[in-house]
């Protein structure tokens, strides 16, 4: 009986051990929390000389503080037993910035519900080769083909960090290769809805996308309101004698309606307001949609001002054209955010995300589109 007394002592003073060791070789996934799902990467803590019990003993004492166990986290125990805005604290930089004073730069998806521990759909790092591996763009074509070329190349060249596939699909094949981990991370360039949310642990805005109204130089009509836009583009109006132009039938030209693009979506909900379009030219993206205007006396389009060519002219709306000023005044309406999202909001792509946000990736932004900053 003894033997047996002893044995299971030492087998609980050997459970956070056990613990810690698992947890430490693990990328987690929490699903709520005050300020909603949070990624765990044990390898990345341990790379930096951190255990388990430096946070979950020092900081959050269970018999002193804390409402859940250490040892509970790995039963599915909910996050909220601490994280709920009431016990302890529900601030990520409670713990964090007691390390990194620095502050955190990507915003956490917020939880609806308490979800309990899952695992990461992405494989934790194992080696230091592994956390070289390249990183891997998809999505909205303004951020992959304006942004993420110069942006990835100078990364690089003061990182290290290398750079594989870099693609521009569209929001929705970027937000679909993100959540099946297809991809490290990926670019949206419209409003997240809160489905959007609910499939990625964070996201950060890098600047603003200005949306231009196009037409065809020889068009004698220079402006247009948001309310005129909208007949057009429903498909009410249908000849620009109705606006003060010639008598020449309107063609509306656009991205694939049906293929996720989020200019398609970001123009439907500020000047449609989620009304449907009406007849239109689909094209495949928004370099052939502004070359068809451009040699369509009575064609009109809605596309990125960063895809902008001599061969169309940009319309004013409710008076005011898309220039940086107006745009920054609120006096141009028809901008965008554009924001990067992931999985795993750590290592390499943390690294990247603030890159973005630093001085020079800013200007990198300001090339084409309105940095955030």
């Amino acid at each position: 009986m003894k033997r047996v007394c002893t044995a299971l002592a030492l087998i609980i003073l050997l459970l956070p051990a056990a613990y810690a060791g698992a947890s430490e070789n693990e990328t987690l996934r929490y699903g709520g929390g005050g300020q909603g799902a949070v990624v765990f990467d044990g390898p990345l803590h341990a790379s930096k000389g951190f255990a388990c019990n430096d946070c979950h003993l020092s900081l959050f004492h269970t018999a002193q503080r804390s409402l859940i166990a250490f040892q509970d986290h790995f039963k599915g125990a909910s996050c909220f037993a601490c994280h709920n805005q009431v016990n302890v604290s529900h601030e990520c930089g409670f713990c964090h910035r007691k390390f990194n004073p620095a502050p955190l730069s990507v915003t956490f998806a917020m939880a609806d519900s308490p979800q309990g521990l899952v695992k990461s759909p992405i494989p934790a790092h194992k080696s230091v080769q592994d956390l070289q591996s390249p990183l891997t763009y998809e999505g909205a074509s303004t951020i992959g083909t304006k942004i993420m070329p110069e942006a990835a190349k100078t990364f690089t060249s003061k990182s290290g960090i290398p750079f594989g596939a870099i693609g521009g699909a569209g929001a929705g094949a970027g937000l679909n290769a993100v959540a099946n981990g297809r991809a490290s991370f990926g670019g949206l360039a419209s409003a997240m809805s809160e489905a959007e949310k609910a499939r990625v642990v964070a996201w950060q805005i890098i600047g603003y996308d200005v949306l231009g109204v196009f037409a065809h130089p020889s068009n004698p009509v220079k402006s247009l309101s948001m309310a005129q836009l909208k007949e057009i583009f429903a498909g009410r109006a249908v000849d620009w004698k109705q606006f003060g132009g010639p008598d020449l039938p309107i063609t509306v030209y656009s991205e694939r309606l049906s293929g996720g693009r989020a200019t398609v979506r970001a123009f439907r909900e500020m000047v449609l307001g989620g009304e449907p379009y009406g007849k239109v030219v689909e094209l495949d993206d928004a370099v052939d949609c502004i070359a068809d205007v451009g040699r369509d006396p009575g064609g009109i389009t809605a596309s990125s001002l960063s895809f902008a060519s001599p061969d169309v002219r940009a319309l004013a709306v409710d008076g005011a054209l898309p220039q940086k000023e107006a745009v920054q005044s609120g006096a141009y309406a028809l901008k965008r955010p554009l924001t990067l999202i992931t999985l795993r909001p750590t290592g390499n792509i943390q690294a990247f995300f603030d890159f973005m946000l630093t001085p020079e990736g800013q200007e990198i932004v300001g090339k084409n589109f309105v940095p955030v900053k």
